[in-house]
């Protein structure tokens, strides 16, 4: 998985020194997803791009680096600071950075950098799965538990009494959620395999798995579930007959 990285520098030059450089050394572990040149433009490209690391620096004109740092309650990247000012670098560090680096950036600088920036995602990563893990463990079967769906690029946690259904796409899984479709990289029987303890969710057809509670009528006629969502399910009649798909939505 590659690090997604936006660099920040009202300088091209600058911009395109550390591209050169992260291109060179670390092609195939970061990927530079954009390029800004003001505090206000790195917002919009950081809301979209949701970048792991953001190279920042300090003094630009109209708003600092510091400044775009405020615009946060909690600073979803890390941050490696870049500036041509040694005198920025205790208030830089107070800002939690992971790292920081002198214009003109030294080589072996900035790959000391990366390799921090490597660990510290994986200490996060593996971090974020324990809590995962350990909330679960200490919640009763009826509560609102999480669950990591790998995907692509990483994982996705997602609450389970959000999930109004699963749906086999290929060797992939599509969940969607009452916020928004969620493309997973497990199989659709290890997505079963996953939900089977929550006794909501039924397996209504090949394709399909469905959370009880988001159903909203039945066409008997057609055999199909209508969610509230809107979304229509097909329903197979070799796993239910009509009282048993009832029995089995109202229990």
């Amino acid at each position: 998985m590659k690090i997604k990285a936006i660099i920040v520098d009202d300088e091209s030059h600058a911009r395109s020194f550390l591209k050169k450089l992260c291109n060179r050394y670390f092609t195939d572990k970061i990927e530079i997803v954009d390029e800004c040149n003001s505090v206000s433009s790195a917002l919009i490209s950081i809301k979209k791009n949701t970048p792991d690391l953001v190279f920042l620096d300090i003094q630009m004109p109209d708003e600092n680096g510091f400044e775009l740092l405020s615009k946060y309650e909690n600073i979803p990247f890390e941050i490696i600071f870049t500036t041509a000012h040694k005198e920025f670098a205790i208030e830089a560090i107070r800002k939690s950075a992971l790292d920081y680096l002198v214009k003109p950036i030294d080589v072996q600088d900035f790959k000391t950098a990366i390799n921090r920036l490597e660990s510290v995602l994986e200490i996060k990563l593996n971090l974020n799965r324990y809590q995962l893990l350990a909330e679960n463990l200490n919640q009763p079967t009826s509560a609102k538990q999480r669950i990591a769906f790998p995907t692509k690029t990483g994982f996705e946690v997602i609450h389970v009494n959000q999930i109004i259904f699963c749906k086999s796409d290929g060797s992939y899984t599509i969940i969607h959620t009452k916020e928004s479709l969620h493309h997973t990289s497990k199989s659709f029987k290890e997505v079963c395999e996953l939900l089977a303890s929550e006794i909501r969710f039924l397996k209504v057809h090949r394709s399909y798995l469905i959370n009880a509670e988001y159903v909203k009528n039945f066409k008997s006629d057609d055999y199909i579930l209508e969610m509230t969502s809107g979304d229509e399910i097909p329903v197979s009649d070799k796993s239910f007959n009509k009282k048993e798909l009832i029995d089995a939505i109202t229990k």
